[in-house]
């Protein structure tokens, strides 16, 4: 069966089982002539024993762990694990409680010596998720990290995991480090565990004929979590992303743009020298291609100076806006190549061959009405969920 069966059938996220099978080796799928990956009932019958140990307080990690060395010895590892519960009464007791709970995953405390119970097993609304990352980031605690993003991506839509829960995680890492509460290492463990995670999400990125989108940030900037948060957005409604990331020279974000053809050029700064010192090259760049400027550098006097476009903080609507002006562009050279040369637009913005469908943006996968930013971030575009409406940046 392919991944998405698989996933049907035994209530876990396709994003969840790659993560599964690429970090802990869980599954063990065939390649079909055709180059698909297929995964068998042996498969099937790891992940929900997985499940079910997730179900009783163990982490998706120590799990998967117990799974893999009950299949070496022929045993099962959920009956042990039931043997073991059924005599320790805490055990029992914190594996009832948490289905009483409602909880999914594995238990994660706070950090060692913060006074905090360690048997609390996750929640799954996004503040408590945050704090519960904060954590795990806290002691560079791995296994519990990807145990809290395993709830985040499982219970949540993609859209809300990286609104409600990844991007205000950034905001917070910010402050604790300016507070110097946290360090350097922890603001990299952070970045480097939700780039992993998100970069996952990316695969698709050339899928597709919808238009395409340039992101970079500019040189000497190396913060751009946040800008690929944006880009695992703007992919999520049909865009093909060519994401050239962190230290990008100008002349090459340009050569980049007119390689592609893009339909838009993203640049994300934490400070308004990042964007003055290429200002003529920025504005040379805009009167070809649609280009937005992001982040704290992308002040008003920035925007006046360069003369592109700016990208707002409620990244929602920025995707919206992207897509709009996507298709006026694509309405426009259509107009011109019609025979008649009437040039009226053509709106035909319900055809589904250009990876855009009806209005350009998916909200199926959008949850709740908590998604709005505010502020700006050092990785580029600073968001706070917890603001019920988007400020300015």
């Amino acid at each position: 069966m392919r991944i998405g069966e698989l996933a049907s059938k035994v209530g876990v996220s396709t994003h969840v089982l790659r993560a599964w099978e690429s970090r802990y080796g869980l599954l063990r799928p065939q390649r079909s002539a055709g180059g698909y990956r297929l995964y068998g009932h042996e498969d099937e019958r790891r992940v929900r024993e997985v499940i079910a140990l997730r179900d009783q307080g163990v982490s998706a990690a120590e799990a998967s762990r117990r799974v893999l060395e009950a299949d070496r010895s022929g045993l099962s590892a959920i009956d042990d694990d039931i043997d073991d519960d059924a005599t320790n009464a805490s055990g029992s007791s914190f594996a009832a409680g948490h289905r009483r709970a409602g909880g999914r995953a594995g238990a994660v405390g706070t950090a060692s010596g913060m006074g905090v119970d360690t048997s609390v097993p996750l929640r799954s609304d996004p503040p408590a998720l945050v704090a519960q990352l904060l954590d795990a980031v806290s002691t560079l605690d791995e296994d519990r990290a990807h145990a809290v993003l395993d709830v985040a991506f499982g219970e949540r839509s993609v859209d809300s995991a990286i609104i409600d829960v990844l991007l205000p995680l950034f905001v917070r890492v910010g402050e604790l480090w300016e507070l110097g509460r946290i360090g350097i290492a922890q603001e990299h463990f952070a970045s480097s565990l939700v780039r992993r995670r998100l970069g996952a999400m990316s695969l698709t990125w050339g899928v597709g004929s919808g238009p395409v989108a340039v992101l970079a940030c500019p040189p000497g900037e190396f913060h751009d979590i946040v800008l690929l948060s944006f880009g695992v957005l703007l992919g999520r409604t049909g865009w093909r992303i060519r994401y050239l990331g962190p230290d990008t020279p100008v002349h090459s974000l340009a050569a980049a743009a007119r390689l592609t053809q893009a339909d838009a050029v993203v640049l994300a700064c934490r400070r308004p020298s990042g964007f003055r010192a290429h200002s003529t090259a920025l504005r040379r760049l805009g009167e070809d291609y649609p280009v937005w400027l992001a982040g704290r550098g992308a002040t008003p006097r920035v925007l006046e100076e360069v003369g592109v476009r700016h990208l707002g903080a409620d990244l929602v609507g920025a995707v919206a806006e992207l897509t709009a002006t996507a298709r006026d562009r694509r309405n426009q050279r259509e107009a011109t190549a019609r025979p008649d040369g009437d040039g009226i637009p053509v709106d035909d913005s319900r055809a589904n061959g250009n990876g855009i469908q009806g209005d350009g943006i998916r909200t199926d996968g959008i949850q709740g009405d908590g998604i709005r930013t505010d502020g700006i971030q050092g990785d580029g575009i600073r968001t706070d969920a917890t603001t019920p409406t988007s400020a300015t940046a």
